[in-house]
């Protein structure tokens, strides 16, 4: 596979006669204009591209970036065969750059944002992007590490510093294309006085990079929370003497590092919910100085990771505390872990339960305003850091999926588009079928629908992306008088061989469920699930060394169902949804045929179904009104629902 990189920057000073700009970083509410430029800063943006999936990593100078902006910078790049899940923008958070968050303004209640600015920098982005993607070429990626120790201070807690700096080198023919930093020392070296433009150390840093070794050196702020550098607000010569202790650092390891192998880009994103508990915020809000929909005091955001080999890039939409994660690195020693914060939005600091005060002054020397420590003013609560942290556990977490269909069609129409989402997260899928489909056909002999159906469901389950499929061929609609007991059996054993950590199969809570099929398969499955993990249940499998398994979560789907709590956005993947429904012809023809006759049957006419229309468009219609309904009601396009079964109590009672 061929690993495809193009980087290009873009200077984001601002152009002249666009009216005051405030500085943001120190005085929130009472910030000063700019005057004046002590080194320029820029957007870089480099694009990976393995030939089926893409990427846009883009760093942008400046103190954050909300992800109300974000999100209209990724629309606009859809327009150049972006998907917004591809694209990560993440701030340097320099604390000498325009405001581009609204917190720095000239008074208190004041916007600091100046909307030609903002409309400039999301110009310069997107030109970033499309002349970074103009210019790509096959590569190899790099991972040099080394800890720059002695540099940072935690004023919380002195013991707690992560000293640990990353770069990524990506060359083409030997030479550097692009490279891509961390260090986790906030870039406010320059002063409370100040008011002229800096990129501040990460600036510096970047620019002797690009001039010693070539390409475009983008910079990521790591595990940041409450990690100052040992010079804070200490001015411009000392921000100096920083980057160059910084450079030299990296120049003993630049032309070492270890190849990361050329694996196909897998992405991971979750939407996730943070409780606003800070008053503060919430008034941000009232003031309209935040414009985000709240959903009853809770803002929705998302937690993104990137995988090439055993890298993950691992986006962060705030400033974590390094504690916070401790245990999931240790826990994760086979993988290189970057975290990146401040990427597609910035929702303040992310404190650990076991740091979070519930009292709190914002200066050890509140006089002087010396050494802050009032992180807690500047976070959502301590709710929004917990959930981030299991966010992260479950986003590093690779799992097997059994799906079990009673049909060939069964999975591809009620979780097509969610079985596809998990195998392009890089877990492993197999999927059941139960019985032959023989009567899931029209105008065909009984042998020739069998072997049709195995074909096509073969191939359709394939664009889902199984590893293996697995056909129990017992005869269509005689379940109801199969042996119930062997039938199940089947199922305990196939979840002792393969143990599947999420099973996805049919619900019982199904108001008007008419085929038996549907009906037996969802029982037998839910009762194999926890029947497997017992060790009196078919005692030959285990004498055959099968070993007892327990299914961690199942994922149920239902005709008209009465119990929904779950719903997976399947946008992205709508279209592999579509093509792998499509794929089977047979059934298809048949489905059509017999909702055709029900019409008639009721004297409706129903154009869909009555003109000679190729049947990949009537899939396509179909697919995306009956699941286009269900995105709408979750405000998304394209979702599809599933009851959800999980630990149910032993969830609450979990500790770490």
């Amino acid at each position: 596979m061929v690993l495809e990189c193009g980087a290009a920057k873009i200077n984001i000073k601002p152009p002249t006669n666009i009216g005051d700009l405030y500085i943001a970083g120190y005085m929130a509410m009472e910030a000063p204009k700019i005057k004046g430029v002590h080194d320029p800063i820029f957007c870089r943006a480099i694009i990976l591209n393995d030939g089926k999936q893409k990427i846009a990593l883009v760093s942008v100078e400046c103190i954050g970036l909300l992800a109300d902006f974000i999100d209209v910078v990724k629309k606009r790049l859809e327009a150049y065969d972006f998907e917004k899940h591809q694209i990560f923008i993440f701030a340097t958070h320099t604390h000498a750059a325009p405001d581009t968050m609204g917190l720095w303004g000239p008074l208190i209640g004041i916007s600091g944002i100046n909307k030609k600015y903002m409309n400039f920098l999301s110009d310069s982005i997107e030109k970033a992007v499309i002349e970074a993607s103009s210019n790509l070429k096959p590569s190899e990626i790099f991972l040099s590490q080394t800890k720059v120790e002695g540099l940072i201070e935690n004023y919380r807690d002195a013991r707690e510093v992560n000293s640990k700096l990353k770069i990524l080198k990506i060359l083409s023919d030997g030479k550097v294309i692009a490279s891509l930093w961390t260090y986790s020392a906030q870039p406010e070296i320059t002063d409370r006085e100040n008011i002229s433009i800096s990129g501040d150390y990460p600036g510096l840093v970047s620019d002797m990079i690009e001039k010693e070794f070539g390409g475009v050196s983008a910079f990521a702020l790591g595990l940041c929370g409450a990690q100052s550098p040992i010079y804070c607000e200490a001015g411009n010569e000392k921000m100096e003497e920083f980057a160059s202790r910084i450079f030299s650092a990296i120049k003993q390891v630049f032309t070492e590092g270890k190849k990361i192998e050329n694996t196909p880009i897998e992405l991971r994103e979750r939407k996730i919910k943070l409780k606003i508990e800070n008053e503060d915020f919430l008034l941000l809000f009232q003031l309209g100085i935040f414009t985000r929909d709240l959903d009853e005091n809770s803002a929705y955001t998302t937690l993104s990771k990137v995988r090439i080999g055993n890298l993950h890039l691992i986006h962060i939409p705030g400033e974590p505390f390094p504690s916070l994660f401790s245990k999931i690195i240790n826990d994760h020693p086979d993988k290189e872990l970057m975290f990146i914060s401040q990427s597609n939005d910035s929702v303040g600091y992310f404190i650990p339960l076991d740091q979070f005060k519930l009292k709190t002054k914002q200066f050890i020397d509140e006089k002087n305003q010396e050494k802050f420590i009032g992180h807690e003013l500047e976070s959502l609560g301590w709710e929004a850091a917990e959930v981030i942290k299991k966010s992260v556990k479950d986003i590093l977490k690779y799992r097997t999926v059994m799906a079990i269909g009673a049909h060939a069609d069964d999975l591809t129409i009620w979780s097509g588009g969610t079985l596809r989402k998990l195998t392009s997260e890089g877990n492993k899928l197999i999927c059941v079928r139960v019985t032959d489909d023989y009567g899931d056909a029209t105008g065909i002999s009984k042998e020739k629908a069998i072997k049709r159906n195995r074909r096509e469901v073969e191939k359709a389950y394939k664009i889902l992306g199984a590893e293996e499929i697995i056909h129990m061929d017992y005869p269509t609609d005689t379940l109801a008088g199969c042996d119930y007991l062997e039938f199940r059996g089947k199922l305990v054993e196939l979840m002792r061989t393969y143990k599947p950590d999420l099973v996805v199969s049919f619900d019982l809570n199904g108001i008007d469920e008419e085929n038996m099929d549907h009906i037996i398969t969802a029982r037998a499955v839910n009762e194999a699930c926890w029947q497997a993990s017992f060790d009196l249940f078919y005692i030959e499998q285990l004498d055959k060394g099968l070993e007892i398994h327990a299914v961690a979560e199942r994922w149920l789907f239902a005709r008209n169902p009465t119990v929904l709590n779950f719903h997976v956005n399947i946008t992205p993947f709508i279209d592999d949804k579509i093509k792998a429904i499509s794929q089977q012809k047979t059934v298809m023809e048949n489905f059509f045929r017999q909702n055709l006759l029900l019409a008639r049957a009721n004297d409706l006419y129903i154009e869909l179904l009555e003109e000679e229309v190729p049947n990949p468009i009537r899939v396509h219609l179909l697919v995306k009104l009956v699941y286009g309904d269900i995105g709408e009601k979750y405000g998304i396009p394209f979702a599809e629902e599933f009851n959800r079964i999980g630990a149910g109590f032993l969830e609450e009672m979990a500790e770490e």
